[in-house]
């Protein structure tokens, strides 16, 4: 399904309950069914574009409504529905089986529970107390009352384009741990960890043996995926190794899936899809964001409405762009057609380009989360207490029981920290709109390549070997890395990656300052003064207290910036 909201009788009152519909209205959902328990009602919307069947009720009053893009034992729709509800227990968890990041709302044997995908990439939020929980951040954050900001939450997402943990922008709006399964009582809400072994081991199997154990996973996933879906899949195609790498299954799996290019005539990306394109007799579209109509000032105001209920108030793209964002994900989202997404792909490379030795949590926080200067921010910014946050959510991200973690433990934290809060967060802004997935970022495929050593996922070389062993035909293309994925990687090049992989990690973590100061701001057209001042026509309100605006040189962050400021002054905080 699109979006879902549960929300508490006795709490909440008939106006906020009509004040909720209307915030889902506005992000496109609507028309919902409502099922009731004793204390909660719960509303289940469609996907506004492409619905499909989300929602399986049986004689004995139990259900189960899906939100996201749900695959169950190679079933989709009703049947996957049908077969969890029939398998699920709360005691006996197994996170096998699954595919996509989704939300699953069950009532079973007369208990009503939460459970998302086992990485936990859906993002369940609800309010302080307990009243609303959605899949929509907007539906709770529009109706409850005396919100205040989070500190926390407003640099975190500024620096690093998303929340971690349980944060959002709001002290009294969080997320459900998406580590364990809830139960709603009520007056209660009763947590339980889920089942989720990890083997921190590597592997000790010959090489070909892994590319063949591998090669054999992803085609069988694949293959459930195109039967349940059949040619009806659309996929971009880039210069790098996940979308190649999609493709590959997908043509092996005998689809012919619709491929599109997002970019410049001249980019890297656009030159190498078009030439696989041709050299493949593929059909391909071309699409420059670049050339989407520009509104005019005065309408630019409904366009940044637009994005900012589609991509539900905060993104990490940010809300400002002429509309062509959404345009696209809508255009695409047509006629029950399944996107698929190479995200989480990097798990079968050296994705934080690291040497192979034991890390602190600190150290990762350094080479990976320091994108940040105290030069443009207030007073407001403590470091100490920023990087002390970010360690406890580390920590709890990947059960660690010392602050000191392997070097498998911390390729671990790619996909259950980086994936989770980061890659999985848009998730629900294309679900909204129809079937969207994420292959890769799947339980079985993510605990087979943490298992490769490392030193066969540096410098891309097992990827590589398993598109080529794939589709031989597709590896043979040159990449935007500038060699193709059938021939060694160059000694300048692995020299060039061992500059990054064995720069101490107290350098990584001020590359982005030193980065920043030598910088000069560039802006895109969609944040030029003429279209952001009708929109803050007495300036920045908030953000003032928590950044130097002035001093903010990377027009990204600056985008992030001012769309926390655009959901501050929308919610009149």
């Amino acid at each position: 399904m699109g979006d879902f909201v549960i929300y508490s009788r006795a709490k909440v009152d008939e106006q906020r309950q009509h004040a909720i519909l209307k915030t889902l209205d506005a992000q496109g959902s609507n028309n919902p069914q409502i099922l009731k328990t004793d204390s909660y009602n719960i509303l289940i919307f469609k996907k506004s574009i492409s619905p499909l069947a989300n929602l399986i009720q049986n004689e004995n009053g139990d259900f189960c409504a899906s939100s996201g893009t749900f695959i169950y034992k190679g079933l989709t729709a009703s049947e996957a529905l049908e077969k969890f509800l029939n398998d699920f227990d709360p005691e006996n968890y197994s996170p096998f089986g699954f595919m996509g990041i989704f939300s699953l709302i069950i009532k079973k044997a007369g208990r009503l529970y939460i459970v998302t995908d086992p990485l936990g990439g859906s993002k369940i939020f609800h309010n302080s107390d307990n009243s609303i929980f959605s899949s929509s951040f907007l539906a709770v954050a529009e109706n409850t009352n005396s919100l205040t900001i989070d500190k926390q939450g407003v640099y975190e997402y500024a620096f690093q384009e998303t929340t971690y943990g349980t944060t959002t922008p709001f002290n009294e709006i969080n997320t459900l741990d998406s580590q364990c399964i809830f139960e709603l009582t009520a007056n209660d809400l009763k947590a339980q960890p889920k089942n989720i072994p990890i083997d921190f081991e590597p592997s000790s199997a010959p090489y070909d043996q892994l590319i063949e154990q591998h090669s054999e996973l992803l085609n069988n996933q694949m293959s459930q995926i195109i039967s349940a879906h059949g040619n009806n899949i659309s996929t971009a195609l880039s210069g790098g190794y996940d979308t190649r790498l999609l493709l590959s299954l997908l043509m092996k799996g005998g689809a012919d899936p619709a491929l599109y290019v997002y970019g410049a005539d001249d980019s890297a990306d656009v030159r190498v899809a078009k030439n696989i394109a041709a050299g493949e007799h593929l059909n391909l579209k071309h699409i420059n964001k670049a050339e989407h109509p520009k509104p005019s000032p005065a309408d630019y105001p409904a366009t940044v409405k637009d994005n900012f209920y589609a991509l539900d108030g905060y993104s990490g793209e940010g809300i400002f762009d002429f509309g062509a964002n959404m345009a696209t994900r809508r255009q695409r989202a047509k006629n029950d057609t399944l996107i698929l997404n190479g995200g989480g792909g990097e798990i079968f490379r050296n994705f934080f380009y690291l040497p192979d030795r034991q890390y602190s949590v600190d150290d990762l926080i350094n080479i990976f989360y320091s994108r940040y200067s105290r030069s443009f921010c207030t007073d407001e910014f403590s470091e100490k207490t920023y990087r002390k946050n970010l360690h406890e959510k580390i920590i709890t991200a990947l059960k660690l029981e010392t602050d000191t973690m392997s070097r498998t433990q911390l390729e671990y934290a790619y996909p259950a920290f980086r994936l989770r809060y980061w890659t999985a967060r848009d998730n629900n802004n294309n679900t909204r709109l129809g079937s969207f997935l994420t292959p890769f970022i799947c339980y079985e495929t993510i605990t087979a390549a943490l298992k490769l050593p490392l030193a066969l996922k540096t410098h891309g070389k097992f990827q590589g070997d398993l598109i080529n062993k794939i589709s031989p035909a597709l590896a043979r293309y040159n990449s935007d890395y500038g060699y193709a994925f059938n021939e060694p990687v160059s000694r300048a090049k692995k020299l060039k990656n061992n500059l990054t992989i064995y720069r101490p990690a107290i350098l990584r973590r001020y590359s982005y300052g030193v980065q920043h100061r030598a910088a000069t701001l560039t802006l895109p057209p969609a944040l030029d003064p003429e279209y952001i001042a009708p929109l803050f026509p007495t300036g920045p309100k908030y953000m003032n207290q928590y950044f130097n605006l002035l001093a903010i040189k990377d027009a990204a962050l600056l985008g992030r910036v001012l769309t926390l400021e655009y959901l501050f002054g929308h919610l009149k905080i």
